[in-house]
């Protein structure tokens, strides 16, 4: 009796990490998409980021020559 119960818990255990590996695989799935996305949208604001801090090193640049030219 006492080796059934034993047989029927470690089936029971077995069965019970099988289905939450499951599980986990289906989750991690669409996680990776949702991440992917969030990446990619973080790299083109990046990018963004670095020509409009061109574009305002440029113009202070243009601003200096302008005030430097009139200063003389």
């Amino acid at each position: 009796m006492k080796s059934i119960l034993k047989l029927t818990t470690i089936l029971l255990l077995f069965t019970s990490i099988t289905g939450c590996e499951e599980k986990d695989q289906q989750a991690k799935k669409p996680e990776s998409a949702v991440f992917k996305t969030q990446l990619e949208a973080l790299e083109k604001a990046k990018q963004v980021e670095q020509i409009l801090q061109d574009e305002a090193s440029q113009q202070r640049k243009m601003i200096d020559e302008s005030t430097d030219n009139q200063k003389q």
